[in-house]
């Protein structure tokens, strides 16, 4: 089993992933992956977001299968959708 930061690494070493691979991408990830978690459990993809109410262009199962890739460590095409979210939530380095 890999620790967070392990498995943000194997999936930034994909080629053609969407993550940047270093310790300030790995912290703004994290904070997209508990929007993600949090869209998953409410199973709504309307989310506040410092305190802006924001339309997330994602469907749950896309969130769904962010996590997944996230919780396997194991890049897959859907994956590279967590950049779209973090795009909308303002944040540029994941």
């Amino acid at each position: 089993m890999y620790n967070e930061y392990e498995r943000y690494l194997l999936l930034a070493d994909s080629k053609t992933g969407p993550l940047i691979g270093n310790y300030e991408g790995f912290q703004n990830f994290k904070e997209v992956m508990q929007v993600c978690e949090t869209i998953s459990q409410n199973r709504n993809t309307s989310y506040l977001y410092n305190g802006e109410l924001i339309k997330i262009k994602l469907t749950i199962s896309e969130i769904n299968t962010i996590l997944k890739c996230w919780e396997d460590a194991k890049y897959s095409s859907g994956f590279d959708k967590v950049k779209l979210l973090a795009i909308q939530l303002g944040i540029r380095k994941i």
